[in-house]
């Protein structure tokens, strides 16, 4: 293929393929976004993109406007009110939540909703029995991305706890995995960390009902029954 450069993607830097790639003369470039702890900072990866395709400033244009509409969106949520978030779903024995110090954290804080678990901090995802998240989290007002699930019917089967949520019994759950590209991918998955002015906007769409008339959501979908 005679690549220019492979872009590269590792924990610890030690990976025997990209150490073969780089001895045959081929420029290895690791690609850290997923370390970003800020929703801003995993957007801003498109500006190495830019120097790599030679469009550093429309790389540049284009991150000004994600930053201008993000910082907008989080300035106006934070004049309204601040309800309640739960979020994740359980997988096989334990419940899987973001950290509060994570990006998904983070854009909750921003949106302004009073996430359960905001003041923990960590890598990776908090795990949790559902005895514990249903202790803190039953009275919570909203549900935010509840794992693959699409319908509430669904999730009550898979575990009946589920059902003994405020969110879930006011129908207040809302998912990502109703939408989904051409080819069958889930939107959010694909274009969600280089898009979080879009995901701030749904955020508080969803927490604030009455603010951002003009945005109609664009990852997120409230559950089907």
């Amino acid at each position: 293929m005679q690549p220019d450069l492979v872009m590269g993607y590792g924990i610890d830097g030690d990976n025997p393929i990209y150490e073969s790639i780089q001895k045959a003369g081929i420029p290895v470039i690791y690609n850290g976004d997923w370390i970003e702890m800020h929703p801003l900072g995993k957007a801003e990866w498109i500006k190495l993109f830019g120097v790599l395709y030679g469009k550093e400033k429309e790389a540049d244009r284009i991150f000004k406007e994600i930053e201008k509409e993000y910082l907008e969106t989080k300035k106006l949520a934070q004049s309204l009110e601040s309800p309640s978030v739960i979020a994740g779903a359980t997988w096989k024995e334990n419940w899987y939540l973001p950290y509060g110090n994570s990006w998904q954290g983070k854009i909750i804080a921003d949106a302004n909703g009073n996430y359960i678990y905001a003041n923990t901090t960590g890598t990776g995802s908090l795990s949790y029995h559902v005895e514990r998240v249903l202790t803190d989290g039953q009275n919570a007002d909203i549900w935010i991305a509840p794992g693959q699930y699409t319908s509430y019917r669904a999730m009550e089967e898979d575990n009946s706890a589920y059902s003994q949520f405020d969110a879930f019994k006011n129908r207040q759950a809302y998912t990502f995995a109703l939408n989904v590209g051409a080819r069958g991918g889930v939107t959010y998955y694909e274009e969600a960390s280089m898009r979080p002015d879009l995901v701030l906007k749904d955020l508080v769409k969803i927490l604030h009902p009455n603010s951002l008339p003009q945005h109609q959501l664009y990852f997120f979908k409230p559950l089907n029954d």
